[in-house]
């Protein structure tokens, strides 16, 4: 009786590890020749390497130009994406799009908003320096057929006013989309720390899996570098929330090339969740 007991909490216990998520945001700085040694042709070889050692199940990227998109899609085996270019809501200007494993995870719906006054078409809003955009995706896990949102945007870097309205403005279009209540991921570069009042908000209305996980957070508090290896990161700008979720384990990556130069200028952020 106890060996058919153990066989059957070993069983369950597998069935339950196969509904974990992982789930990553990754500022991969757009590609600029002005880089130098940082600019994307040089790193690129070892931005796919990163991603594709980590295989996350969702992956939130910000600042992709076109040709980055495509590098990064040929790069990485069994992923497609949803986004636009958030210039023409085309393919001009940065994406920030949602990678995903198409052998784990299918797309039922999706789309892009800006995070303008006028949403539903290419624009800049408020007091911004740059048109914004979000991209979200109801996925279903092709094992189990758990259903979920996943978000993913990039807060512009200049205007206050257009941070703040940003964040309400994904709040009511989660609140929108998600009329069942499924779980939620957001994902993103934020341009805010913690003690901001749009994050939170955002922390008010979901959890930020830095600070509620089952396991204390691994790795740096900060995620923003602008490439240099000599000063400690200190500024958390990148953020993973969830909603309906559990977290299971959080870590910023500050993994280094061959050359010890990062792979770009901000650390990627991953964690993995739990449906349980």
């Amino acid at each position: 009786m106890k060996k058919l007991t153990r066989i059957f909490v070993f069983i369950f216990c597998l069935n339950m590890s196969a509904q974990d998520l992982k789930v990553m945001t990754f500022n991969i700085r757009l590609a600029l020749d002005s880089d130098k040694e940082n600019a994307w042709q040089y790193r690129k070889d070892d931005v796919l390497k990163l991603l594709n050692y980590y295989e996350t199940d969702v992956l939130g990227v910000q600042e992709a130009v076109p040709q980055q998109m495509k590098d990064i899609k040929s790069g990485l085996e069994n992923y497609d994406y949803v986004g636009v270019g958030r210039d023409d809501g085309k393919n001009k200007g940065e994406y920030s799009a949602i990678f995903y494993n198409n052998e784990k995870l299918k797309v039922l719906q999706s789309g892009t908003f800006w995070l303008s006054e006028t949403p539903d078409r290419p624009s800049k809003g408020w007091d911004a320096a740059y048109n914004r955009v979000c991209t979200y995706a109801l996925f279903k896990t092709k094992k189990g057929g758990k259903k979920f949102w996943a978000f993913n945007v990039h807060f512009d870097h200049v205007g206050n006013t257009a941070r703040a309205n940003s964040a309400k403005i994904i709040l009511d279009k989660i609140k929108i989309l998600n009329s069942k209540q499924l779980p939620v991921v957001l994902t993103g570069d934020f341009n805010l720390t913690d003690d901001t009042s749009p994050i939170k908000l955002l922390a008010k209305n979901l959890q930020d899996t830095y600070k509620n996980c089952e396991k204390p957070s691994y790795g740096p508090r900060g995620t923003f570098t602008a490439f240099d290896i000599r000063k400690v990161s200190t500024e958390r700008i990148d953020y993973i929330f969830t909603q309906k979720l559990r977290c299971i384990d959080h870590r910023t990556i500050n993994d280094r090339r061959e050359n010890l130069l990062y792979p770009s200028d901000h650390f990627p952020v991953m964690a993995t969740l739990s449906f349980r």
